[in-house]
């Protein structure tokens, strides 16, 4: 074998070699490409359902039912003909219930407590 034909092996070799590595590299980009396009698949699925869930909120929010809800609970307002009354805390429905839990668990020893906690 002649020089040049020496020359020209390992030419081919080494293009050959430069091939496979563009190759392998290539590989790793489209693997890279997928793993991405998953983890923007399942990003766009949670996406879309915080964005329905907001929409049924802005649709709840816009019904007339809390309006009046609002307008009643937090504005004091009444329809006519009905009057507002406001009780002291102490006298609410809620308020008397609270109380009472704290009482009780102010009554509750502490192991109480844990065995209540447990059993739940």
């Amino acid at each position: 074998m002649g020089e040049k034909s020496k020359v020209l092996v390992y030419a081919i070799l080494i293009f050959q070699i430069v091939l496979i590595g563009s190759l392998i590299r290539g590989i790793q980009v489209s693997y890279k490409s997928r793993e991405r396009v998953e983890i923007l698949q399942e990003k766009k699925g949670q996406l879309e359902e915080e964005n329905k869930k907001l929409k049924e909120d802005a649709e709840y929010v816009q019904s007339d039912y809390y309006i009046e809800k609002v307008a009643r609970e937090e504005l004091q307002r009444a329809k006519p003909g009905e009057q507002v009354v406001i009780l002291p805390e102490s006298q609410q429905v809620g308020g008397i219930k609270d109380e009472g839990q704290k009482k009780q668990e102010k009554q509750l020893k502490n192991w109480e407590k844990w065995l209540e906690l447990l059993i739940r």
